[in-house]
């Protein structure tokens, strides 16, 4: 039997079990990714996304319980298209991190990101290209938006298509280079902000697999 007190967390998901529990998927500052019980649990108003909290989880295996907690903190006021943000980090933490697998440095830059997507004025979809980025980069996937595969710097005349497992290859059909140039110093042009979307689709299907992720019909 393992326990963990004070483990700084995040609900990701939560789904009901028996008669008033949940079995929820929690993001851990030292344990990464979990999936736990708790006990009494759908009468408990903090325990739902995006309210930070901390507390204690003990046993071992697949499935832990999620002993007393409490906020540790207030939670970012999500509503509207930042909310869709929101749910779309969650469902895409739950694809991509491996249970039981500590990224403390993935735990903060999710943290910081919820709060700017209600405090920044930077657009939302950039804020979500920087989250994708950031999140391949720290999860081992990352790729340069300044260089391509041989450590040339990208030329603005020149296009690229993106190899997911290597980097950017030089593609006469691929993104303009100019515009992956922009994209990396934090353009706002809506063109450049589209090869940012697709880009950042392109990294991460290997990733996801087939099943589409059902946050992105939100924005639709």
């Amino acid at each position: 039997m393992t326990k963990a007190d004070n483990e700084p967390f995040w609900v990701l998901h939560g789904r009901p079990f028996r008669n008033s529990s949940l079995v929820v998927e929690l993001f851990c500052h030292s344990r990464g990714r979990v999936g736990a019980v708790a006990r009494g649990g759908r009468g408990k108003p903090l325990l739902q996304p995006f309210v930070p909290l901390e507390g204690t989880l003990h046993g071992r295996g697949e499935l832990l319980t999620l002993g007393a907690f409490e906020a540790r903190g207030a939670a970012p006021a999500l509503e509207g298209r930042a909310l869709y943000c929101g749910l779309y980090m969650n469902e895409l933490l739950m694809r991509l991190l491996h249970r039981h697998d500590p990224h403390p440095e993935l735990l903060g830059w999710y943290e910081q990101t919820l709060r700017a997507l209600v405090d920044d004025e930077t657009p939302l979809d950039l804020l979500l290209r920087r989250f994708e980025f950031r999140t391949l980069e720290i999860l081992g996937y990352g790729f340069s938006l300044t260089h391509d595969v041989t450590d040339s710097p990208l030329h603005p005349e020149r296009c690229y298509r993106l190899d997911p497992e290597q980097g950017l290859v030089a593609d006469a059909q691929g993104f303009s280079g100019a515009q992956i140039l922009q994209l990396a110093e934090g353009s706002t042009d809506p063109g450049v902000r589209r090869v940012g979307r697709d880009l950042m689709r392109q990294a991460l299907a290997p990733h996801l697999g087939e099943r589409p992720l059902n946050s992105r019909e939100l924005f639709r």
